[in-house]
């Protein structure tokens, strides 16, 4: 029996050490810490591209050149053979008035005029007269022949400046004739034969709408982009599905304070007389940047109240870079600042990710 009991013994005290032993085997692994390596995000490669982008802006027509009638001088209409719509060629008369009073201006500066003519004659034969008697053997002073030499001068005077009195009534005499200053349509009319018209209010308007303006207001962040072929399309309500073109003539070179855009103007072909001056449109063209920019997914943009950046990897290191945005082509951005191609940038990036942080890149 001692055998016996020695061996269970031993046996159990065995078993006892490799409950030990597992107990501080375990203790061991729990307190032995673990150690995690740097976060990895997913990252996009910078590459220059040419960008160019369809837009459409809202555009508005306008005539080639537009101008009102008035009259220069007062009077009444004694005839006005045009009206609203009818097409005028250059020169081609549009209205005659009557002035009674201006008539009888011009009669008493023409009448002015042969007055003063008779004054000059003599005084011009009165001075030869004298100037012969002088060297004749006359007695005339040389003081005589000066005298009538001064009248004779401001008799000439007055004849020309009666003259140029006359020519002046004569051409307000040629403002009661009303001509068209180029040719085009009249689109307003104001006034029928026997009314008394002024230059307080215009008596017709009219417009050159066979070439026609369309002026678009672009905005500040695309003045810098260019127009390939310098066209567009555009359409109005009056033609729907139908295009019309127009060709960039010029453009305002300002940005207009309260708008912040910049006109452009382009000129339209309306030789068929469909479009008319006043229609909105809908104008469709493609701009294009005059030099290669980067273009990055909206999500790797961060905008804070403080500042927008997106996150670059240097050196397997997070870095934050400022940038300006501009526009947006499909589904990504434009970002412009201190960037070169070949840059390693987070596809999604977010304020949490602070700089100068160990980060694993992994590249699609």
């Amino acid at each position: 029996m001692q055998p016996i009991k020695f061996c269970l013994i031993l046996l159990s005290c065995y078993g006892l050490l490799q409950t030990m032993s597992g107990c501080n085997r375990r203790s061991e692994t729990a307190t032995t810490p673990t150690t995690q390596g740097p976060d990895s995000a997913k990252v996009i490669v910078l590459r220059a591209e040419s960008v160019r982008k369809d837009i459409s802006l809202p555009a508005e027509l306008h005539p080639l050149e537009r101008v009102q009638i008035y009259a220069k001088v007062p009077g009444f209409v004694r005839r006005i053979p045009v009206d609203i719509g009818s097409r005028v060629s250059h020169g081609q008369l549009l209205a005659v008035l009557d002035a009674p009073e201006l008539a009888s201006k011009v009669a008493e500066a023409n009448a002015n005029v042969q007055t003063a003519l008779a004054r000059f004659q003599n005084s011009q034969d009165l001075h030869r007269r004298l100037a012969a008697a002088r060297q004749g053997a006359g007695a005339v002073s040389a003081r005589e022949v000066e005298v009538a030499r001064n009248q004779m001068r401001a008799d000439s005077t007055g004849w020309v400046s009666a003259r140029q009195m006359l020519r002046s009534l004569r051409d307000q005499q040629a403002y009661l004739t009303l001509r068209a200053p180029f040719a085009g349509v009249v689109t307003r009319r104001t006034a029928d034969p026997g009314a008394l018209v002024g230059s307080n209010q215009p008596l017709l308007e009219m417009e050159n709408n066979r070439t026609l303006r369309l002026r678009i207001a672009v905005p500040e962040a695309l003045t810098g982009s260019e127009l390939p072929a310098r066209k567009l399309a555009f359409t109005v309500k009056a033609f729907p599905g139908k295009l019309f073109n127009g060709t960039l003539s010029r453009k305002s070179e300002t940005i207009a304070p309260r708008t912040r855009t910049e006109t452009w103007e382009f000129t339209v072909d309306n030789a068929n007389g469909e479009l008319k001056a006043g229609m909105f449109a809908d104008a469709r063209m493609g701009v294009a940047r005059s030099q290669p920019s980067f273009l990055v997914p909206p999500s790797a943009v961060v905008t804070s109240q403080e500042r927008r950046f997106i996150i670059r990897l240097t050196d397997g290191r997070t870095e934050w870079v400022d940038v300006s945005q501009g526009m947006g082509v499909g589904d990504k951005v434009e970002v412009f600042g201190p960037l070169a191609e070949g840059d390693i940038v987070l596809q999604s990036a977010n304020e949490e990710i602070k700089p100068d942080k160990p980060m694993i890149a992994l590249k699609q």
